[in-house]
């Protein structure tokens, strides 16, 4: 899982997809780089082979797996990509785009799909990466033995037919325009099952795996017999540093090449220290209500907090003028993007909407990791929920418990920054439908759920943004969840380090270490 965040090449394939008898297909320059079409800084100068790079890693692995959707959180995403390749990738504003696959072609009414491969692709194993592998991953990740999170988007295919070596079908369950979303990340990443519980699964990426000490670090080495582009370092080693202001140093004392980070005075601070940085409005930061409980189970309660946040103050305290505030969940960049209205801040009027509730007196936990920044929007809301008379006691958890937390909905409020908003389609469905995957906050809205069903199986994109504006302005009228800021994410790199892509309109970075290089 993310740190809460979970997570086509032409305009047809954007999250939007025109439905059109037109297939989603790949260009050269999409798997160019190693897996992703952002493009180098042109002042780099001729790529460099040869040598080691050192990348400095947020989280710990549990293991090696697509089936470990830790492994494809977006920050880790940089270690996925050199083991597996991923059958879809996204691209900017939202754009989802072919990667492995060659296309991904919808019927009339997107309720069968059919994904063509490339062709002459093999696992690093010599064994291809056919038809019947892709098959064979997914049967994999969607059983329970997997715990793959991604079982709820696997549970949504009715069945999978081999058409060719290089040809699946899916017939779906129910329409879904947006089907090769599902694709970018742990279902995407095709592999060949682990041979054991410490074993890694092999892939068809650029590395192999040299050596591994789970949690710790991990040493790969070019994959000789790749089918792409052949990346151009000849090793790479990851190194586990989870606290945040370490891994800046590691990065400045020149222990690391590469390393991620979501902390706004580390990107104002790099130019300063030579450093260069890869970043693009990957991340949302929110507050969620368990609205399953009192006295979240009060629209009342929920509004009058909504209406106690200055969003614009939130951003400029904790990001430091690096991104913008968010005024609900089709982000800025999304193709469905329309008129939004969102409340602004009243004090007055959320005093009011307590008394009403009986909760004048107000009182709550909430639950937060222990980031610096997300330490400090706490305490921005914190201040400013006690403008109305709340008192907010802040829990710190690390990663793993506050996961546990959300999963099981054992919260009152809690912090919630995920890359989810990035693609629109997939938000508004895991996050507002009851019984979805990732509807953590339990809310239910008729209204809305019949509107995000209406905007995931029409084919009209019109239609689909309208359905979806409607949906999104009744989660932000009944506020299960309150939106602050979209954020800056990505990599800061030494100034050694070449290839590093413009990643600035990727809603999701997404970065393959294939197409960087050491400068001598």
């Amino acid at each position: 899982m993310k740190r809460h965040t979970l997570v086509l090449a032409s305009t047809v394939c954007t999250a939007a997809l025109a439905l059109t008898a037109s297939a989603c297909s790949a260009s050269d320059d999409t798997v160019s780089g190693g897996g992703t079409a952002a493009s180098a800084p042109k002042d780099d100068g001729p790529a460099v082979d040869g040598g080691t790079l050192r990348i400095g890693l947020d989280r710990p692995f549990a293991k090696l797996d697509p089936a470990d959707s830790g492994l494809t959180a977006m920050p880790m995403m940089i270690l996925a990509n050199a083991l597996y390749d991923p059958l879809m990738i996204n691209g900017d504003n939202g754009a989802v785009e072919p990667y492995l696959a060659k296309a991904f072609t919808p019927n009339t009414d997107a309720t069968v799909w059919t994904l063509e491969l490339r062709e002459g692709v093999a696992f690093s194993d010599g064994k291809p990466l056919d038809a019947q592998a892709v098959v064979n991953h997914v049967d994999r990740l969607s059983k329970p033995e997997a715990k793959c999170a991604c079982a709820a988007d696997a549970a949504t295919i009715g069945a999978m037919t081999v058409n060719s070596p290089t040809s699946v079908g899916f017939t779906l369950k129910s329409a879904n325009a947006a089907f090769p979303s599902l694709f970018t990340r742990s279902l995407g990443y095709v592999s060949e099952a682990p041979a054991g519980p410490d074993t890694p699964a092999v892939g068809s990426g650029p590395y192999t795996l040299e050596s591994v000490q789970p949690g710790v670090s991990a040493t790969l080495v070019r994959n000789p017999s790749y089918w792409g582009t052949k990346g151009h370092a000849d090793k790479l080693v990851y190194k586990v540093l989870p606290d945040t202001d370490s891994r800046y140093q590691s990065l400045r004392s020149g222990d690391t090449d590469l390393v991620w980070t979501e902390t706004a005075s580390q990107y104002k601070q790099a130019p300063g220290d030579n450093l260069r940085a890869a970043t693009g409005p990957g991340s949302t930061s929110t507050v969620v209500f368990n609205t399953k409980a009192a006295p979240f189970d009060d629209v009342r309660v929920r509004q009058a907090l909504q209406l106690a946040v200055d969003r614009a103050a939130v951003e400029k305290v904790v990001h430091l003028d690096q991104g913008k505030v968010s005024d609900g969940p089709i982000g800025s960049s999304s193709p469905y993007r329309g008129a939004a209205s969102y409340p602004a801040k009243d004090t007055a009027k959320a005093r009011e909407l307590l008394a009403q509730a009986g909760h004048s007196d107000l009182s709550f936990e909430y639950l937060v990791d222990s980031r610096p920044e997300g330490q400090q929007r706490a305490t921005v809301l914190q201040q400013m929920f006690a403008d109305i008379g709340v008192k907010m006691t802040i829990k710190p958890l690390d990663p793993a418990s506050l996961g546990t937390a959300m999963y099981q909905r054992k919260f009152q409020v809690m912090d919630f920054v995920t890359s989810m908003f990035g693609d629109t389609d997939t938000a508004l469905a895991n996050l507002y439908v009851p019984g979805a995957a990732y509807n953590f906050s339990g809310w239910e809205n008729a209204k809305a759920g019949q509107a995000i069903t209406t905007g995931r199986t029409t084919v009209d994109q019109a239609q689909r943004a309208r359905s979806y504006q409607e949906a999104a302005q009744e989660v932000v009228n009944e506020a299960p969840m309150l939106f602050l800021t979209e954020n800056p994410v990505g990599f800061l790199a030494s100034a050694k380090i070449g290839g590093l892509p413009d990643v600035s309109k990727r809603t999701v970075v997404n970065v393959s270490p294939a197409g960087l290089w050491v400068k001598k």
